[in-house]
């Protein structure tokens, strides 16, 4: 049996034959989880708003039918800029401190129905841009966690919760992910709704999962984008191009070598590997578009605010609205169309391939006073919006997590997961 004390350290997989078989309960996780919270939440600072008595609340008053869910009693971690009617939702800005919804995002909703239990909000950087919030890295304090999921990512990754939603529109999901050492997975742009939910950019911003194996992503996946196949994996070998990109300069010598490192294991462990046609060119453009659409709808979406209360926003959130409020229409569609020549571009070199793999981030997280790290690697997918995984994939040189990415066509979020969970454990063996 589990040592009771240590059930956070656990998968929602791992533990399921035990739970199921009656040895564990999920008031016994849950407490594990809530003392795990109580220990390291004063040094990680993952929580916008934590209430214990409130999640055990919601564990007692579970149904019979949420009960039979696939999530029942499952704790799970939410971004502050997801809508919740009993928690406040302030969006990572002092701007709507205290801010109370009047309605749960669909998201949500869902998420109750299948029995989960909201642990709590988890700290995003403002309006999931960059000015970063509190929490830092649970692997070395002195580092950042990523952003804009900062706080479900280092929730995850620190056993104080078992699933997360963050959100990307840049890098936000993947980066953090990969700097905590967890799984994370951005699906295809527009699968899961985002009624609720903050804007950033509504031509790029997408759900997040994070977990700490991809059993559970998959798990989490099948609530939210609706309920995948229960094929076997493939016998075939799977096809994967190499994809360091057009900014591959700027990835660490570390991560260069762990990049070339997981090719060769997956080679070994029956990959193939295949040319692709993207050009360095197109793809660049396509990554500085992103930055450009999500200033430009930003701007619009925050101008209000923007013009009553600038006192109230960080300097880089100002600097976001003031870029996108000097940009015309113009100059708006003109980055669309790019991104639009990249998804067809992307779309025909990708057939015949099952992922591409790339890089994560540039390197292992960044110290606190640095930034929350740069998203260099993730643009150009999230413009494109293509599903992409991070698997966990080492240690650099200071000790802290690496990951490695694999991106997919647009709607291949299940064949994605499925490699993902073929392989992921090859890079940390």
């Amino acid at each position: 049996m589990t040592d009771v004390s240590d059930l956070y350290r656990y998968t929602v997989t791992e533990l399921a034959g035990q739970v199921a078989s009656g040895t564990i309960s999920h008031s016994q996780i849950i407490a594990s989880q809530l003392s795990r919270i109580a220990a390291r939440e004063p040094h990680v600072r993952a929580w916008a708003w934590h209430d214990p008595e409130y999640v055990r609340q919601q564990l007692k008053t579970l149904t019979s039918a949420q009960l039979r869910q696939p999530l029942a009693g499952v704790t799970i971690g939410i971004k502050d800029i997801i809508d919740t009617a009993d928690m406040p939702t302030a969006y990572g800005s002092e701007a709507y401190a205290g801010h109370r919804p009047t309605t749960d995002a669909s998201v949500i909703a869902t998420l109750k129905a299948a029995g989960a239990i909201l642990m709590g909000k988890t700290v995003t950087t403002e309006f999931a841009h960059v000015h970063a919030g509190p929490t830092v890295n649970p692997h070395n304090f002195a580092h950042t966690p990523g952003g804009s999921s900062s706080g479900s990512a280092a929730a995850v990754a620190d056993g104080m919760v078992t699933l997360a939603l963050g959100s990307q529109t840049g890098g936000s999901t993947i980066r953090p992910a990969a700097f905590c050492g967890v799984v994370g997975f951005k699906p295809t742009y527009g699968r899961i709704g985002l009624e609720g939910v903050m804007p950033l950019s509504a031509a790029m911003d997408t759900m997040g999962l994070m977990a700490r194996s991809v059993d559970d992503i998959l798990l989490l996946a099948q609530v939210l984008l609706g309920p995948f196949s229960a094929r076997q994996v493939s016998d075939k070998k799977p096809v994967i191009a190499w994809y360091p990109g057009p900014d591959a300069d700027e990835a660490d010598p570390a991560s260069h070598r762990l990049l070339a490192h997981a090719r060769a294991q997956l080679i070994e462990h029956g990959a193939q590997f295949a040319e692709v046609d993207l050009p360095n060119g197109l793809f660049a453009e396509v990554g500085r578009a992103n930055r450009l659409i999500m200033a430009y709808q930003a701007g619009h979406h925050h101008e209000a605010l923007y013009l009553s209360q600038p006192e109230k926003l960080g300097a880089s959130t100002r600097k976001l609205i003031e870029a996108g409020l000097a940009m015309t229409a113009e100059q708006f569609e003109q980055q669309l169309a790019i991104a639009a020549r990249g998804r067809t571009v992307f779309q025909e070199a990708m057939l015949g391939i099952d992922a591409l793999l790339t890089f994560s981030a540039p390197g292992t997280a960044p110290l606190v006073e640095d930034g929350t790290g740069a998203s260099t690697f993730n643009r150009i997918w999230t413009t494109l919006g293509a599903p992409c995984l991070t698997l966990p994939a080492g240690r650099g040189h200071n000790g802290l997590p690496l990951g490695v990415q694999l991106v997919s066509s647009h709607d291949q979020d299940e064949n994605l997961l499925q490699l993902g969970k073929r392989y992921a454990s090859i890079f940390t063996a």
